[in-house]
């Protein structure tokens, strides 16, 4: 038997979807990874590099749910063809149509940068020189799209060429996701800032900040909305949305800004031959005559 959906109907069947997504993802990342690699004996991890693993696969589960099905997540490096490489990454959201598979024999993957549409990190509690490190680093391997030599567009929703600076969506879009921020957060909107090296500009900060027991930092424009983008022409300022009535509010944001987000981002063209660059050079031509 046909059942017929209404708007409304749809919405709930969605939201409900996502509400049982976000409760699994919460109780998987807080209680089932701590059960698994916790000892209460020893009062300790005994497994740290598994209890990390274990914990972005939880988020990759999650994520897969509200990104594009065009897009993928893997894990690994991203590379440029001017020979940068970044630090190791938890999690990268990548198109899967136009990037190429650069694996070596130790199974460490590494992306092109230009098709990289996001990357995640992700932590348990945070200190504030926890929280610094980890945004700094986040920060400069997002700023690593603008040393592409050649970008020609393969996904840019307007016309133009790349520009880092003044269009928000050819920027990598970038997520931290932690447990907890584990230090008075009574300010963490004026905070923030203080916690990035002078060499971070406002448009390579961090678009979300996901603490699951905590809220998530964000921004908002003149008219007071809030926006995942930290710089519009101008440095937007933060916006920290606390859970209150709805304990899940700030997850239902960032799955929101994370759709748009992603779905956003511009994706350009992987020149190969800018990437072997030198390595065409040393061989014998014989042409026909």
């Amino acid at each position: 038997m046909a059942i017929i959906l209404n708007g409304t109907m749809s919405n709930l069947i969605f939201n409900k979807i996502l509400e049982e997504k976000i409760e699994f993802f919460k109780y998987s990342f807080k209680e089932t990874s701590r059960n698994i690699f916790y000892s209460e004996k020893l009062n300790r991890l005994i497994h740290p590099g598994e209890f990390g693993t274990h914990r972005e696969q939880i988020c990759k589960d999650f994520l897969r749910s509200i990104i594009p099905m065009r897009l993928d997540i893997g894990s690994g490096f991203i590379i440029t063809d001017k020979g940068d490489v970044s630090t190791q990454i938890d999690l990268i959201i990548y198109d899967r149509n136009n990037t190429p598979l650069i694996e070596n024999s130790e199974r460490q993957k590494f992306y092109t940068v230009e098709t990289i549409t996001g990357i995640v990190e992700v932590k348990s509690d945070l200190s504030k020189n926890d929280l610094k490190s980890a945004l700094n680093k986040l920060a400069r391997n997002k700023r690593l799209k603008e040393n592409m030599s050649n970008p020609v567009k393969i996904k840019r929703d307007n016309e133009g060429m790349f520009d880092a600076m003044n269009y928000p969506y050819d920027n990598i879009f970038s997520i931290l996701i932690c447990n907890k921020l584990n230090f008075n957060i009574d300010n963490i909107s004026a905070d923030i800032d203080d916690l990035y090296d002078d060499d971070i500009q406002p448009w390579q900060k961090h678009n979300l900040i996901l603490s699951l027991e905590d809220g998530l930092l964000a921004y908002y424009d003149d008219n007071k909305k809030s926006i995942m983008y930290p710089y519009l022409n101008v440095k937007l300022k933060n916006r920290f949305i606390r859970p209150d009535k709805n304990i899940n509010s700030h997850f239902y944001f960032a799955s929101s800004y994370i759709f748009m987000g992603t779905t956003s981002s511009s994706i350009y063209y992987p020149e190969i031959t800018d990437y072997i660059n030198d390595s065409f050079n040393g061989g014998l031509n014989y042409d026909q005559q």
